[in-house]
C-alpha cells in the first residue's frame, strides 16, 4: 500500500448531530434509546449473522457509532466494548445503555477515543469494523489492522462492512445510468458524505489492504438495497436517496434487482461489501460464502495490476 503523503484524518467534529440525522433518519436518538437500539438496519443484522456469535464471547466494535452491536451482544450474554471518537454517537450509546438492567450493563462498555490511543490488555473473539473503512485513509487502515491483529484471539476474526461499492458509483451510475438519464445528479452523495467518505472501496482495493495487513480473508457483495429501502419506509425522504429507496421498495423492481444481483452483474449493481478476515497463519472454522465471482475478479484484476 503506497502512500507518498499521509493525509489528515477526518475530524471527529464531522460526526455531529447532522451526521446522526443523515445516517439514521427516522430512527432518531430518542427512538433509538426508547427501543434500546433494537431497530437494527439490514446490514447490521447481516453482520451479526455472519459473526456467528455465542454467549461467553468477548467482542470489540471499532467505530461503534450508537452502539447497536454492543447492545445486541449484551442482550445475548456476550461481553462487548464499543469504541468511537464521535462524542455525539457515544453519548447516544451511553443513554441507550442506561435503559438496560445492571447485569446487561456490566457486559457493555463504551469509550470515546481513537482505538490506537487506548491500552487494551484483553483479546477478542470478534472485532467488528462496520461502516468504518470508507472513513479512513489507507495509512490509517494499515495502523488499524495492526492493532486488530494484536487484539484478536488466535481463532477469532474481523467482521467488516463498507459501502459504497465504488464500481457501482463510478461505472454503473456515472458512465451508464447518467448516459441515458442525464438529469440525474452528477454525484448522488451529499456534501456530508463527500467530506467523510474519503476512501470508498472497490473489492480489489479492500482485498489488497487486508492482504498487506497479513490477514487471510473472504470478501463478497451482499444485495441489501431492497431490505434497506423497506427499513427506511417510515421516513419520507425527498432527496435522491429517498427516491432511490422508493424505487427499490416496489415489489416488481425489487424482485428483478434480486435476480440480477445473483448474476455477475452483481459487481456493478450491489452496493454493500462484506468481509471476514483472520490472521493469515490461523485457520479458524469460519462459514463463508463461496463468492466465486468476487474471488475471480479480485484475482484477475490484481494479476494484471
Amino acid at each position: 500500500m503506497k502512500n507518498s503523503k499521509l493525509k489528515d484524518k477526518v475530524s471527529a467534529d464531522q460526526y455531529d448531530h447532522v451526521w446522526v440525522k443523515d445516517t439514521w433518519g427516522w430512527d432518531t436518538p430518542d427512538e433509538f434509546i426508547r427501543s434500546q437500539g433494537r431497530n437494527l438496519r439490514p446490514r447490521i443484522r447481516y453482520a451479526l449473522k455472519i459473526a456467528d456469535l455465542s454467549a461467553g464471547m468477548n467482542v470489540l466494535d471499532v467505530g461503534c457509532g450508537r452502539g447497536e452491536v454492543v447492545l445486541f451482544c449484551a442482550r445475548h450474554g456476550i461481553d462487548a466494548l464499543g469504541v468511537d471518537y464521535s462524542k455525539e454517537a457515544v453519548s447516544i450509546a451511553h443513554k441507550a445503555k442506561a435503559t438496560y438492567d445492571s447485569e446487561q450493563q456490566n457486559r457493555m462498555k463504551f469509550i470515546c477515543d481513537d482505538i490506537e490511543k487506548i491500552e487494551l490488555n484483553e483479546s477478542f473473539d470478534r472485532i467488528f469494523m462496520l461502516d468504518l473503512i470508507e472513513h479512513l485513509h489507507d495509512w490509517e487502515l494499515s495502523n488499524l489492522f495492526k492493532v486488530c491483529g494484536r487484539l484478536l484471539k488466535p481463532n477469532g476474526y474481523l467482521v467488516i462492512h463498507t459501502l459504497p461499492n465504488k464500481w457501482l458509483y463510478d461505472i454503473t451510475y456515472r458512465r451508464m445510468l447518467r448516459l441515458f438519464m442525464p438529469w440525474l445528479p452528477a454525484n448522488p452523495r451529499t456534501e456530508k458524505e463527500m467530506s467523510i467518505h474519503i476512501n470508498e472501496m472497490t473489492l480489489t482495493h479492500l482485498a489488497l489492504i487486508v492482504d498487506e495487513a497479513g490477514f487471510g480473508s473472504r470478501i463478497w457483495l451482499k444485495d441489501l438495497i431492497v431490505e434497506q429501502a423497506l427499513w427506511h419506509k417510515k421516513q419520507k425522504r425527498e432527496d435522491f436517496l429517498g427516491r432511490a429507496y422508493a424505487f427499490f421498495a416496489n415489489p416488481i423492481i425489487g424482485t428483478l434487482y434480486k435476480i440480477l444481483a445473483k448474476t455477475p452483474l452483481r459487481l456493478l449493481i450491489v452496493n454493500e461489501i462484506f468481509a471476514l478476515a483472520w490472521k493469515e497463519k490461523q485457520n479458524p472454522n469460519i462459514k463463508v460464502p463461496s463468492a466465486f465471482t468476487e474471488r475471480f475478479i479480485i484475482k484477475l484484476i490484481n494479476y494484471f495490476s
